[in-house]
């Protein structure tokens, strides 16, 4: 798994992930959401672009990153996942949980 970060603005940032999210890269990830925040980052756009599997653990790292930026749905939101991720997401019902957005473009206009 590669994570990229990207400042978009003072309190919000990109993070790009490429390759499995799944116990191996969870931590990480996890890792990611915190290191943000104590850098004062309030919103994350997760671009899942380049992901082509998420199990549980990823899930999990995805709901923790969200917990840690405050639990509202609108700090934490999910741009461009594959189909696996988006069935994933329906299937646990968490596409109630998390702002998900079909293009990383739509999720920067929805922070306005």
């Amino acid at each position: 798994m590669e994570i990229t970060c990207k400042s978009i603005s003072k309190n919000v940032s990109i993070v790009a992930l490429s390759g499995a999210l799944n116990a191996r890269s969870a931590e990480e990830a996890k890792q990611t959401f915190r290191n943000l925040v104590e850098q004062g980052v309030t919103q994350v756009i997760v671009d899942l672009h380049d992901v082509p599997f998420i199990d549980s653990s990823g899930l999990a790292a995805l709901v923790s990153g969200l917990k840690t930026l405050g639990g509202e749905s609108s700090n934490l939101k999910l741009a461009a996942p594959q189909s696996q991720a988006r069935l994933l997401f329906e299937l646990t019902m968490f596409d109630r949980v998390f702002e998900i957005h079909d293009t990383l473009e739509d999720a920067q206009d929805s922070l306005n």
